[in-house]
């Protein structure tokens, strides 16, 4: 079996960290010898990353001192680092995690000089973000293979890039449907809601994942607004869970609920590993992305059996829901996702048939075994 030296941004509870722990469990488990290189050696999951293989983190740039003599220094040291902890440890492939390692995963394969293959879980504001024009160029020449995490990743990628329409495959993401069906089966929705202070009575409408502008925390708090305004009255009540409860975004989220008089309507909840859990306990998930590839907290959701909500143009959500899951709204339509939404609150009927058509969905297409199956074949 290979030795796969595996690299990651960071260890922090999002989408394309589960998936990497995730699938390097199923590769030590295969008998594959694995490694972890990180840019952060940071996160709610680096005690899990550190139960399974070596974690090392690269030297530390002083941000404070970029300048180009400064560059190059660094990239000495990087390049010292990487000789002395990886060459001739008989590592056969550099597996790249997300385009937020471009920086780093070059230049490995430039001194290893040993096959990379590029995981891709980002769409287009996600690759400006976290990577430059140069970082991107530098990497996607030096990937051997490409895996994209949707097919809207992959249309994006090659729109952007033709040239790599040959060397990119499409794996989607994908959780672990067994545990999820677990929580489906015996997580108690009563005991849920009580632990976390939720209503017992209302529709509940959940949304979850770290809360920035990509992922429309403020289009969630705007859908309850005009919902509040248009629709006074109604028995719905809002839950987000992963939003941290401090610095200057919380700031900014909770001077609008306030300004709006909506605190009663939502319950916001910090990062949590009983997230599923919760999922599980509402009656509608809303996907308020204004871009997100393919969220993995969208398949649990649809396991749970939860009807989605969502937008088109915005990747992975549309791509799943196809107005079968779920329905869909065009891009920002608060209005109609309103009226979507209280389509579903006042239909059980409705609710179960879509919740069930997802789950069933995520059971034949997006399995586990299959994606690894198909990954491996990369390998």
């Amino acid at each position: 079996m290979k030795k796969i030296l595996f690299v990651t941004h960071d260890t922090n509870r999002a989408g394309a960290q589960l998936f990497l722990l995730n699938i390097m469990k199923d590769f030590l488990a295969s008998n594959y010898e694995i490694s972890l290189l990180c840019l952060l050696k940071e996160g709610a999951l680096l005690t899990e990353f550190e139960s399974i293989c070596e974690v090392k983190e690269i030297p530390k740039v002083n941000q404070s001192r970029l300048s180009s003599i400064f560059r190059r220094d660094h990239k000495k040291q990087l390049i010292r680092f990487i000789y002395s902890n990886y060459q001739n440890q008989g590592f056969e492939l550099i597996y790249a995690n997300t385009i937020a390692v471009s920086s780093l995963a070059p230049l490995l394969k430039e001194v290893l000089k040993i096959e990379m293959l590029t995981h891709i879980h980002e769409l287009q504001f996600s690759l400006e973000q976290y990577s430059s024009e140069i970082e991107r160029n530098e990497l996607f020449k030096k990937s051997d293979k490409i895996i994209a995490c949707s097919n809207s990743v992959r249309d994006n990628l090659v729109s952007l890039y033709p040239h790599l329409n040959t060397k990119t495959e499409v794996i989607h993401s994908f959780v672990e449907n067994e545990n999820v069906l677990s929580v489906f089966n015996n997580s108690s929705k009563t005991e849920i809601k009580k632990e976390f202070g939720l209503p017992n009575k209302k529709i509940l409408v959940g949304a979850c994942g770290n809360a920035d502008w990509r992922k429309g925390v403020d289009v969630f708090i705007n859908l309850i607004n005009h919902l509040n305004l248009h629709y006074p009255g109604n028995e719905i009540h809002f839950v987000w869970i992963g939003l941290k409860s401090e610095g200057s975004f919380y700031e900014h989220v909770m001077y609008d609920i306030k300004k709006m008089q909506i605190g009663h309507l939502l319950t916001l909840i910090d990062p949590t590993p009983k997230a599923i859990e919760i999922i599980n306990a509402v009656d509608i998930f809303c996907v308020s992305s204004r871009e997100d590839p393919f969220p993995l907290v969208m398949l649990e959701a649809a396991l749970c059996q939860k009807p989605i909500l969502g937008f088109h143009n915005t990747g992975g959500c549309s791509e799943f829901v196809k107005n079968e899951a779920g329905i869909l709204s065009a891009y920002l339509d608060i209005a109609n996702m309103a009226r979507n939404l209280l389509l579903l609150a006042n239909s059980e009927t409705i609710r179960n048939d879509k919740g069930k058509a997802g789950q069933q969905s995520v059971i034949n297409q997006y399995s586990f075994n299959n994606s690894m199956l198909s990954l491996k074949k990369q390998i």
